[in-house]
């Protein structure tokens, strides 16, 4: 019983750089270049350390792969996961606007060492990257729920699937194992945000266990096991399973003008590491520091119109927002974050630490920041809008609208910007010239010859 997921693998096979336009292929080695450049800066982060100790503890003796960083050798899937952990830890990687999906770094941290362990071409990996993160996009529009809304991370639910494709397609599998595949992913889906809730770690493990699991489902394929047929749209498929809403699925997004029309162009970079919706708010806080000079002590009252989907994420309950348990906890806070912006006047890979979590004039200004439903942003959520205004003690209103935030499609981010990021992210951890090697390379991937001669000097 064949169905979408063997149409799917039909294209993830088949497709070449030769037939995506340019501007693709250079979305993809941007999007490559900004999720390298997020691991390399969160290298040191303490969650990342844990999954290298839960990796050396679970599966003892692995062998075959590297993840970006380490010289120690590990299996595939152990350094999909790390790779993966360490794509994620900071919430700095990518975001694709209309589903909320991180769609490039799940599929990048399984294709990176399976790429580098098989020295694999620079063109291979792209492709593998362009394919999967193309798919993810597109699953998770087939259904209209908004998957945070049920209490699952769509990010590692879809990613499993997408990642499956890439890495079949990197190991050459054909159709039918392809889709087995796929159709495994299925029963390693998942994804739960209850750590939404307290700021527990668990959240930031999703994309790694995403990545680990698309590795395994290809193994399992490859090995002779087999995989449902129609796991997407089929009676007892993933999403009559996990969504159970069956009237209101559009299964032809998985497919409608494949090759053509291009969701991967509706993925934004993060300028800042926490969640996307929180983009525009900073942008806008940063702008009101700068231009008004703010004091923190004479600031009466801060507003943000937001759109109201983002309430309970973001917004809700409010003492957890303005007193954020954890550093992740924080990256999904919209009043202690607007409050650190307008306090420190930066929001670089520092942000969030323990210090400004419990510094007594953030913590003050977080107090202040009240939030309100903006219409417009509800009306339209392929945008990134952001509406922050400051009440001050004097009666002065100052305010700043951010209408579509650098890097979505209406105003797009340069190559440049991803460069600036790139270097940013590497600063103090990796030397200047290697940096700069690295961005070359990366812009150019698809002319490497083998990934591991351009990757392995990363390790430690």
């Amino acid at each position: 019983m064949t169905g979408l997921s063997s149409e799917l693998a039909d294209w993830a096979i088949g497709f070449s750089l030769d037939a995506a336009p340019a501007e693709v292929i250079h979305n993809t080695r941007l999007r490559l270049l900004d999720v390298v450049g997020v691991m390399i800066a969160s290298d040191s982060h303490p969650s990342v350390g844990s999954a290298r100790r839960a990796v050396a503890d679970a599966d003892a003796g692995g062998q075959g792969a590297h993840s970006l960083m380490d010289k120690q050798q590990t299996a595939p899937a152990s350094a999909a996961f790390i790779n993966g952990v360490a794509a994620a830890v900071l919430e700095f990687d990518d975001t694709h606007l209309s589903t909320n999906i991180h769609a490039t770094c799940v599929v990048a941290a399984a294709a990176l060492p399976i790429a580098q362990a098989g020295s694999m071409s620079g063109r291979a990996l792209l492709e593998a990257v362009l394919v999967g993160s193309e798919i993810v996009c597109r699953l998770g529009q087939v259904t209209p729920v908004r998957m945070h809304e049920m209490g699952f991370h769509p990010t590692s639910v879809y990613g499993v699937f997408a990642t499956a494709y890439a890495v079949a397609r990197l190991r050459g599998l054909p159709r039918q194992q392809m889709a087995d595949a796929v159709g495994t992913a299925a029963s390693l889906s998942s994804g739960s945000i209850a750590s939404f809730e307290d700021g527990t770690s668990t959240k930031t493990m999703h994309v790694g266990f995403a990545a680990a699991a698309a590795v395994r489902a290809v193994a399992l394929a490859k090995h002779g096991i087999s995989g449902p047929g129609k796991v997407f749209e089929g009676r007892f498929g993933w999403y009559r399973s996990h969504v159970q809403a069956a009237e209101s699925f559009d299964f032809d997004a998985l497919t409608r003008e494949l090759g053509t029309r291009w969701e991967l162009l509706n993925i934004a970079p993060k300028l800042y590491p926490c969640a996307y919706t929180l983009m525009p708010f900073i942008a806008a806080a940063l702008a009101l520091r700068e231009q008004h000079g703010i004091d923190p002590a004479r600031v009466k009252e801060i507003r943000c119109e937001i759109m109201p989907r983002s309430f309970r994420t973001v917004c809700e309950p409010v003492e957890d927002k303005r007193r954020p348990r954890t550093s992740w906890h924080g990256r999904i806070s919209l009043q202690h974050t607007v409050a650190e912006a307008l306090a420190l006047g930066r929001f670089d890979k520092s942000a969030y630490a323990e210090a400004s979590l419990r510094h007594p004039v953030i913590n003050a200004l977080a107090d202040k920041v009240i939030y309100l439903s903006d219409p417009i942003a509800a009306a339209d959520t392929s945008r990134s809008r952001g509406v922050v205004t400051v009440e001050m003690m004097d009666g002065r209103i100052l305010t700043h609208t951010v209408e579509d935030m650098l890097g979505t499609a209406r105003n797009p981010a340069g190559e440049a910007v991803y460069i600036e990021k790139f270097r940013a992210n590497a600063d103090g951890v990796i030397a200047a010239g290697q940096a700069d090697q690295l961005i070359d390379g990366l812009l150019h991937i698809d002319q490497i010859p083998d990934v591991e001669t351009l990757l392995a000097p990363l390790r430690r």
